[in-house]
């Protein structure tokens, strides 16, 4: 970990979180993709790295779901501690995010953050709109999909087959175009609450989308018909 100034010279920040990892082996491969990394573990995230050998570059939280032989451990091979106290405002999640947002990185992926809990699986959704905001490009991942809010223009490419779904965030996003798609839009509006967005399925290489304001959550899921269960 190198620091310049107290500016991270890693440009991609990927923090886990202590929610449902899924499969372990998509993961860590996920993970050796990701250049120039920061690694930050979000307390109890800690225990998805213990059987991967790898060590954390920061750890925070309040510590209550991390085993105290661990933290230990990671004290004595030089983790960098932050701790939080137990009754706090915000969850270790969102304290995370806001840490990595002040290192200046290029990137932010949030893992072990969907699944689980749904008030923190939806807490975590929200943080994206906090990523969008710092102008940095923020989202969730699992062994199923990756979360994001669209930045005015987004393209997929090798994504013939795949689902698509798109969900307001703001009370009303305008100006939505989507193309390469099975249902296209052309300057479009979708209002928070409504499901007109959902499973939309990508039909020509390249596809994209086009926003001209508010806030669109996308939800690209990796392999044709492979999903978590529905509902």
């Amino acid at each position: 970990m190198a620091f310049l100034f107290g500016i991270a010279l890693n440009k991609n920040i990927v923090i886990i979180s202590g929610g449902r990892l899924g499969n372990p082996d998509f993961f860590m491969k996920c993970l050796t993709q990701v250049d120039n990394r920061l690694l930050i573990c979000c307390d109890g995230g800690a225990r998805h790295l213990a059987a991967s050998g790898l060590l954390p570059d920061v750890l925070m939280g309040d510590m209550d779901s991390i085993e105290p032989l661990q933290q230990m451990q990671y004290e004595r091979q030089g983790v960098k501690i932050i701790r939080h106290p137990v009754e706090k405002d915000f969850t270790d999640t969102a304290l995370a995010l806001e840490y990595a947002i002040s290192l200046e990185p290029l990137s932010i992926q949030i893992w072990g953050a969907l699944g689980g809990r749904i008030d923190h699986a939806m807490a975590n959704v929200h943080l994206l709109i906090t990523g969008k905001y710092s102008g940095v490009k923020t989202c969730l991942l699992d062994e199923f999909c990756e979360v994001f809010i669209a930045q005015t223009d987004v393209r997929f490419e090798n994504a013939v087959g795949c689902v698509v779904s798109l969900l307001a965030l703001s009370p009303q996003v305008e100006g939505i175009t989507l193309y390469g798609f099975a249902y296209p839009m052309t300057d479009g509006v979708l209002t928070l609450g409504e499901s007109r967005g959902i499973s939309n399925v990508v039909l020509k290489d390249p596809a994209g989308i086009h926003v001209s304001s508010g806030d669109l959550l996308v939800i690209r899921y990796r392999q044709k018909n492979v999903f978590p269960e529905e509902c």
